[in-house]
């Protein structure tokens, strides 16, 4: 069993290959071979093969004859994925409307003001992802938040897609404003069906571009 020392060794390279897959640095079907990672990084093949371990796990990664390589994600992928961000989510949003504080709020209204004011897909994009990320936190249930982390992991791997056109992102910031609107005025039932109703049309966007 690996000491502390080989645990921290494996949780940092597992946090390095898993930001770098999220990166784009490995693009999707990428071939990882643990003897490539282990001169990338400068480390021994130990801890980088403990961290492939867990990167398939969490099903950013697949094993293949030859090691690894970055998962794909099928129709029936993202589907399940889908499933069940859609169900965390939506009760996250539920939670957030009940038990946000008021620097949630403030941290949720500033994101929302940056996103309206991007000028670019790569910031908007980024920022949206910080919003939703708030959101969680806003319902203050730690497991909820640590799975759809994983989730949402899964789905950025599998996203090869272009963001919106800018004519798009005015309606997806309408619908980040009013699930914002539902928690602020601690309306738990909207903010739950408004966040239902806005990734289950995300899902969709996505499915039509696999």
């Amino acid at each position: 069993m690996p000491n502390a020392t080989g645990m921290d060794l494996t949780a940092s390279y597992y946090v390095k290959l898993r930001d770098d897959i999220l990166a784009g640095g490995f693009p999707v079907a990428t071939h990882l071979l643990e003897t490539d990672l282990a001169a990338r990084y400068g480390v021994s093949r130990t801890p980088i093969r403990e961290a492939l371990a867990l990167l398939e796990h969490d099903r950013l990664i697949q094993r293949v004859a030859r090691g690894y390589k970055v998962s794909e994600g099928s129709t029936q992928d993202v589907l399940e994925a889908y499933e069940a961000r859609i169900a965390l989510e939506s009760t996250a949003a539920d939670a957030a409307a009940q038990r946000r504080t008021d620097l949630d709020l403030a941290k949720l209204a500033q994101l929302q003001t940056k996103a309206e004011a991007a000028d670019n897909a790569e910031e908007w994009r980024r920022l949206q992802f910080l919003w939703h990320e708030a959101i969680w936190d806003a319902g203050h249930n730690s497991i909820i938040v640590a799975t759809l982390q994983r989730i949402t992991a899964q789905l950025r791997v599998y996203d090869q897609g272009e963001a919106p056109p800018s004519c798009d992102y005015c309606a997806s910031n309408a619908v980040h404003a009013a699930i914002l609107a539902a928690i602020r005025e601690r309306d738990s039932a909207a903010a739950r069906t408004l966040m239902e109703e806005h990734l289950s049309e995300s899902r969709d966007e996505r499915l039509q571009n696999l």
